[in-house]
């Protein structure tokens, strides 16, 4: 639903992105007891946030062109690793 939302709100604009958005769950990244799939940054500890899924999203989406099959990508804040 969360992948949905974004591509409603123009954050994920392409098949590929919506892909590598859905293959790693986000509540792997989010402390116990908090909502993983709501479109906000969530705390990490040591006064760190991890960005809002929509942000991810954008720098998938700008970065996507750049890589060509058999590259990887990582974005360390949502844990998201991109393969071509």
């Amino acid at each position: 639903a969360l992948v949905e939302y974004l591509k409603q709100y123009g954050a994920v604009r392409t098949d590929k992105v919506a892909e590598v958005m859905e293959s790693i769950d986000r509540a792997l990244f989010v402390a116990e007891g908090l909502t993983p799939y709501t479109d906000s940054p969530m705390p990490i500890g040591y006064n760190a946030t991890i960005s809002a899924p929509h942000m991810h999203a954008t720098c998938l989406e700008l970065l996507k062109d750049h890589l060509q099959p058999g590259m990887h990508a990582l974005d360390v804040g949502s844990g998201i690793q991109v393969h071509y």
